[in-house]
């Protein structure tokens, strides 16, 4: 892989992996008085942290997933078939919980006004920002990524897993800057406020993505285990 076609690996998987939940925990946090330098320090630690195991899943793991013939995995025989269709299974009971999720949500808030959730203390911005880390993981983008940079010499994969870690997590590099210069107040109340008028759009939009692909998976793997062939080679 060249740096070219690596620098586009990087910003659609960091793309891919955007995630505005970290941004509005830490907003939350410092409208409820926690202090600047846990803010900033759970945040360095979540996206320092971000980096430094994607680098060192690179570093150990990332050859062998070069190596692993993938399509051969996946598009050959009745196992790829069932494996699929059970993919597809979990992914549409997922879409389910997503809808009665949804609608659970908009019952409560007809009720009442929630606040998005927040640690009760620093301790608990620091812990949040660990688990954060921890189940990155499980993000498709985040494991593409890991594969990618293994195609790299160790600098360059480590500059970009940092680039990685601050794209994917945009509006909370933006907050931690504002914060550091000391004009966070606004700027958490004015993101917080722009992802509550966008949020309800990108949450059917995922759902929407998701029971889409939970469909292709479902037909795909059904085709071959009735007609002998996937729909999609």
């Amino acid at each position: 892989m060249t740096i070219q076609e690596y620098l586009v690996s990087t910003l659609t998987t960091a793309a891919g992996g955007f995630d505005p939940a970290p941004m509005l925990i830490m907003a939350a946090a410092l409208g409820a008085g926690v202090r600047r330098r846990h803010v900033l320090g759970a945040t360095t630690l979540l996206l320092g942290g971000t980096a430094l195991w994607g680098f060192a899943l690179t570093q150990w793991v990332g050859r062998q997933l070069l190596d692993i013939h993938w399509h051969e995995l996946v598009r050959q025989g009745t196992t790829a078939a069932w494996i699929e269709l059970s993919l597809g299974l979990a992914l549409a009971g997922y879409v389910v919980l997503r809808v009665l999720r949804a609608s659970r949500d908009r019952a409560e808030a007809r009720d009442e006004d929630r606040d998005i959730e927040k640690p009760r203390s620093a301790w608990g911005l620091y812990i949040t920002a660990a688990v954060f880390v921890a189940i990155v993981i499980f993000d498709v983008p985040f494991d593409l990524f890991v594969a990618a940079s293994a195609t790299q010499a160790a600098p360059v994969a480590g500059a970009g897993w940092v680039a990685w870690a601050l794209i994917s997590q945009f509006p909370l590099t933006l907050l931690a800057v504002v914060t550091l210069v000391g004009r966070q107040r606004g700027v958490a109340d004015t993101m917080t406020r722009w992802w509550r008028v966008i949020q309800p759009y990108a949450s059917v939009a995922v759902t929407v993505a998701l029971a889409l692909a939970a469909l292709l998976l479902l037909i795909d793997s059904t085709k071959l285990l009735v007609f002998g062939q996937f729909l999609v080679p």
